[in-house]
């Protein structure tokens, strides 16, 4: 039997707590998960710096007892939380890790929502709201609806009296088809369909007809869906047609309006030469894209640094790069070359303290698998 056990060591370092009132507030203190995560490693902090023989911990406290959290990760964090009054920073003309952070505001903040909601805490009665307060109010809200209502009849008339025909013509075709006058928001749309997207009026038409068969009123929908026309050059009905009846009547429709005819991943997929129609694959760029925030310019570039150290380099090592720019908090592309520069420098410094060893190729030329096809063509 073991003289000692780890679960006793367990015990003895204790547990991190953070109040459970944060989570019931968080939205109205505009806090995140995030936010509370960094909350409870002050708090825990708090526990573990006894005797409290000065207001609040330093950060260095902070990031001794708890290094997980990095030096970046914790500024930005402490900054938020001051902003939105939530704590104090004490000690301006010192180093960060001297600075003192003090929760007495984040009590403050609490104890006011309380009161508010708990009004018996104060011994005194729920206020009440005067009838003449409310019946204010709501002539304000009507004055105001009115004069939205006539800004929005002055400026519809406007935009259709300085109109060419086209336009003219798909906004009657869109009041008919809808039944009420058009939008703000819809006439706005209107002309980036007809200006920037450049779409004949005969194939607008033709398309918000589809549209609005499948129930599809939203500007912004239709726009995305104009975008997927435009992106992959679909200008006949035959082709509205195939991509209607592939990617709207056979999806789910909250899928078609996010990740459909997304030309990101494929854009990855042919530089890179990996195959990016599996939806695994494509996923897994999501993850990198939006739940670890890396821009798609970010992406494009560990894919560079991919095909520059490996010959038969894959996701996996475009995953581990982007996960060592995310802990390092690398977000942009003249941080990431500073970061390559940096490791080059480590990497010659570690090879010329060892013995030489034959060296390896360097890829440092890359040739995109769509451009070396071209080429190879025009040999």
């Amino acid at each position: 039997m073991h003289d000692f056990s780890a679960s006793i060591e367990i015990l003895r370092w204790g547990q991190a707590k953070v109040p459970a009132v944060l989570f019931n507030y968080g939205r109205e203190l505009d806090i995140t998960i995030e936010d509370i995560g960094v909350l409870a490693a002050i708090f825990y902090t708090y526990e573990n710096s006894k005797p409290l023989f000065q207001t609040g911990v330093s950060v260095g406290q902070i990031l001794q007892l708890c290094p997980l959290i990095t030096k970046q990760k914790l500024s930005r964090s402490l900054n938020r939380l001051e902003r939105l009054s939530l704590l104090s920073l004490q000690g301006n003309g010192g180093s960060f890790a001297d600075k003192r952070v003090g929760l007495e505001p984040l009590f403050s903040k609490i104890e006011e929502l309380i009161i508010r909601d708990h009004h018996l805490l104060t011994g005194e009665p729920a206020a009440t709201v005067d009838d003449d307060i409310i019946e204010g109010y709501r002539l304000k809200i009507e004055q105001l609806e009115l004069a939205l209502e006539e800004e929005k009849n002055r400026t519809i008339p406007d935009m259709l009296a300085n109109a060419d025909n086209h336009f003219k013509k798909v906004a009657d075709f869109i009041s008919k088809k809808t039944g009420t006058l058009l939008s703000v928001k819809m006439a706005n749309e209107l002309k980036r369909w007809l200006e920037e997207m450049a779409m004949t009026p005969e194939f607008l038409l033709c398309m918000l007809e589809m549209c609005f068969e499948r129930n599809i009123y939203n500007p912004r929908h239709i726009s995305r869906i104009a975008r997927d026309l435009g992106e992959y050059s679909v200008n006949s009905v035959e082709g509205l047609e195939n991509y209607f009846k592939k990617f709207v009547d056979d999806k789910d429709r909250s899928k078609m309006l996010t990740n459909q005819f997304d030309p990101e991943p494929i854009e990855f997929g042919k530089y890179t030469g990996i195959d990016m129609n599996a939806e695994a694959r494509r996923n897994i760029y999501y993850k990198w894209r939006y739940d670890w925030g890396f821009s798609h310019g970010m992406i494009m570039k560990a894919g560079e640094i991919m095909c520059q150290r490996t010959k038969n380099g894959g996701l996996e090592y475009v995953d581990s790069v982007l996960h060592n720019w995310m802990t390092k908090e690398i977000r942009l592309p003249e941080d990431a070359d500073r970061e390559i520069i940096e490791y080059k420098k480590r990497h010659k410094k570690d090879k010329s303290t060892h013995k030489k060893a034959p060296e390896s190729p360097d890829y440092e030329i890359y040739i995109s698998p769509a451009r070396l096809e071209e080429l190879k063509s025009n040999t």
